[in-house]
């Protein structure tokens, strides 16, 4: 059997986490093939090509693994940018052209504060977005 593919998505802001989740995760017997990287050199035409290779990588994954932390006071926080990436992943699941499945895991729950906290519970209600154990 293959090794599963993951991608992590989180905040540039936990990249210690992100760090110690692809040795964790490599360790473990997965090809972590995506993570979040900081951006070098002009802001915008690094953040497009890291951008576009973020997802092209994400539709290539088995596993999308949210790495919601602390961030801003806030316990399991989902920004904009990786609420987008969840959606995007679940968005492929829903669409019957394509051929492969990717499981989408939250590694903490996350607090019903967060601006789009009711469409995720929706999502982990229809067993679409679950909890890494």
């Amino acid at each position: 059997m293959s090794q599963k593919k993951v991608t992590i998505c989180a905040s540039i802001a936990f990249l210690d986490d992100i760090s110690i989740w692809k040795e964790k995760l490599k360790n473990d017997g997965y090809d972590v093939v995506q993570y979040p990287k900081k951006l070098i050199g002009e802001f915008l035409p690094s953040y497009k090509v890291e951008f576009t290779e973020h997802y092209q990588k994400m539709a290539e994954s088995d596993i999308v693994l949210i790495l919601n932390m602390k961030k801003k006071g806030v316990d399991g926080y989902i920004g904009a940018a990786v609420f987008a990436e969840i959606a995007f992943a679940i968005g492929l699941n829903r669409t019957s052209r394509y051929d492969k499945k990717i499981d989408v895991y939250c590694l903490n729950h996350f607090p019903n504060s967060l601006p789009h906290a009711e469409e995720l519970q929706y999502w982990v209600d229809l067993g679409w977005l679950k909890f890494w154990n």
